[in-house]
């Protein structure tokens, strides 16, 4: 079992002070996956929106493939980030897993082994984040939640109705739903869509293994300013 790794990423250094940790800087982020994967079976794709050259990213180029895309928005690279994948279906196994990663997250350095132990564990699973969504504790709209909790050797996981555009799933459920990924328009109602329609399910694990870097929404009970 491989995982290819799509991180998505633009011309963009430091902190962008979007409601932004006081800690957040992207390459530390890059950096930290890189830190990740080292000693694993990983594949590490970047899809680079514009310009390499002047981009910190360019100091570590061997270390992923290289995809350069003209979007100049969320949206239109997500959509080409599929592009992308489909048209690598025939190099990557019936047995690997994809990720998608957005460059303004920041990873559990065990985020690997337990994604593996995780989907070695249970058959037929469909999604999985590694972010804790904070907002899943205290938002009025998930009062009602209930989640489902399973667990692996080290680890326990939750059903959960959505996550963003950074996520993991098994070659098959990524090209039987590309068409669902290209043509339903924002996160939260994908999900539901997927949901709907498939039964497709999604989960997360507690505590996190990786969080969105923004203020109030970080994966609860880590110290992520020390990782």
């Amino acid at each position: 079992m491989q995982i290819h790794i799509f991180y998505r990423h633009y011309n963009i250094e430091g902190n962008d002070n979007k409601g932004r940790p006081y800690w957040f800087d992207f390459e530390k982020c890059f950096q930290n996956l890189l830190s990740s994967i080292k000693t694993h079976p990983v594949k590490l794709h970047v899809v680079m929106d514009g310009d390499i050259s002047d981009n910190f990213i360019n100091k570590y180029k061997t270390k992923f493939i290289l995809h350069t895309i003209k979007a100049g928005n969320d949206t239109l690279s997500s959509l080409k980030t599929y592009n992308i994948i489909s048209t690598l279906k025939n190099d990557i196994g019936e047995n690997d897993l994809i990720a998608l990663t957005e460059n303004d997250y920041l990873h559990d350095i065990n985020w690997v082994e337990k994604t593996i132990e995780l989907f070695s564990t249970y058959n037929n699973l469909n999604y999985v984040s590694l972010y804790d969504h904070n907002d899943k504790y205290f938002l009025p709209l998930y009062d009602n939640l209930t989640s489902k909790i399973i667990t692996t050797p080290s680890h326990h996981w939750r059903t959960t109705p959505s996550t963003c555009g950074t996520y993991i799933v098994p070659k098959k459920i990524m090209f039987e739903d590309l068409n669902d990924h290209i043509n339903v328009v924002g996160d939260h109602n994908k999900w539901l869509h997927l949901n709907n329609t498939k039964s497709r399910f999604l989960l997360t694990p507690i505590p996190g293994l990786s969080t969105h870097c923004m203020d109030g929404l970080l994966s609860p009970t880590i110290k992520w300013e020390e990782i």
